[in-house]
């Protein structure tokens, strides 16, 4: 009996002194560099070396480790990548420091203090959406966007293409550097920064200068619009806003076209939404207006697309003009949305301050806007909001900007 105690304390204190090795390993490790001969390759990536023996690396499980005390080894095997299989001879290994020589590479790893990481990064002032500065001429829109803990993402749009990349981030306070673990050009891998504000920073990365800024610091703001088709109808399924005709301000067509005869044109702000983020695209559209006292026409280019005759993608005409005086259409420039009235507002745009009347409306896409009618301009909207959800969802707003007269 005694015997069997002993061998058994003896097992206990193995497995122990076994837990305390392998707790050397186990964590989280930055391969700072890998070197093969006269190579050196700075890579700059995680590996986790969990408890339970996997390893993680960009979030994919790759791969299993051991650690052969005995002839101090990491074994790893991995049927996903080969660098992540066989026997790793341990040169180095303490608390912050693991190398260890995989057949002629030479690895390099140092440990990651994850708690202080997200301490540091959420002390940092870094997190929100920073944009580009050097895209504000340009018809590209990058962003950053840094969030508690440690991750980021990075967003690129251009016209027809927009692609989302992640990654990780470290901010150190005592080097005053910003560490970006992930796909990412320009300031990817270790920056230097030399300013931070709470509207501005900007990095060095390889001798160049990189300035970012707040998105929130400079965007419009966001109203999403909860409103659903449901809300317009009653339990029995009928439509309750019949009478929201009679509310409109815009009523006599003949008024319309007075309030316009001196119009040439009606310039937009039209801003995108760059999703997941705080940031817009934006441009001017520009519509024409004409009218005729004798033939009591009013015409106004359809901008509501997204474009004018004036940046007409190729090979693309402007749709038809669809301002007419019939009685399904006096909710210019829409259709046949539901809407109803939601109340009267006095809003500013760069073009000045309008008493309006505020439409909330649903199309028959799932597209859901909200309309700033100026009570006294007939035909003229001071605001548009169109939002809607969803994978292949937007949200766009048209701004008044300017109300340009005839010469």
């Amino acid at each position: 009996m005694k015997k069997a105690t002993i061998i058994l304390i003896v097992l206990l204190s193995l497995i122990k002194v076994t837990n305390a090795q392998d707790s050397k390993i186990s964590g989280s490790w930055l391969v700072t560099k890998i070197v093969v001969g006269d190579k050196v390759d700075e890579p700059l990536f995680v590996i986790d070396y969990r408890a339970d023996g996997s390893i993680i690396t960009q979030g994919i499980d790759v791969g299993s480790w051991s650690h052969n005390q005995k002839e101090e080894k990491l074994v790893m095997s991995s049927d996903m990548d080969k660098d992540f299989g066989g026997d790793c001879k341990i040169m180095n290994l303490n608390q912050k420091e693991l190398n260890f020589e995989k057949g002629d590479q030479k690895w390099f790893l140092s440990r990651l203090n994850m708690s202080e990481i997200g301490r540091n990064n959420l002390e940092s002032g870094l997190i929100g959406s920073w944009e580009f500065a050097d895209d504000a001429n340009d018809e590209r829109t990058r962003v950053l966007i840094f969030e508690a803990p440690d991750s980021f993402s990075f967003i690129e749009k251009e016209p027809g293409m927009e692609s989302r990349t992640g990654g990780m981030w470290i901010f150190n306070p005592k080097e005053q550097s910003l560490l970006l673990i992930g796909r990412i050009d320009q300031v990817g891998g270790k920056n230097k920064i030399f300013k931070l504000s709470d509207k501005e920073f900007v990095l060095e990365n390889a001798g160049v200068e990189t300035v970012l800024l707040k998105s929130e610091a400079n965007s419009q703001n966001i109203e999403r619009l909860t409103f659903t088709e449901a809300d317009f109808f009653d339990e029995n399924g009928d439509y309750k806003y019949d009478g929201e005709e009679n509310k409109l301000p815009w009523k006599d067509p003949f008024e319309m076209l007075m309030s316009l005869v001196n119009t040439s044109q009606l310039e937009y702000n039209f801003s995108t939404l760059v999703e997941g983020t705080k940031v817009f695209e934006t441009k001017k559209l520009t519509a024409d207006v004409k009218t005729d006292k004798e033939e009591q026409s009013v015409s106004i280019d359809f901008i509501f697309y997204g474009y004018d005759r004036y940046n007409l993608p190729d090979e693309t005409e402007l749709p038809p003009n669809v301002l007419d005086f019939n009685y399904y259409n006096r909710l210019y420039p829409l259709k046949e949305n539901s809407f109803r009235v939601a109340g009267q507002e006095k809003l500013t745009t760069p073009s000045g301050t309008f008493d309006c009347t505020v439409i909330e409306s649903v199309g028959t896409s799932e597209e859901k806007y909200k309309l700033w009618m100026i009570n006294d301009k007939p035909g003229v909207y001071a605001k548009i909001i169109e939002d809607k959800e969803g994978m292949f969802g937007h949200y766009y707003m048209y701004e008044l900007n300017k109300i340009i007269e005839a010469k």
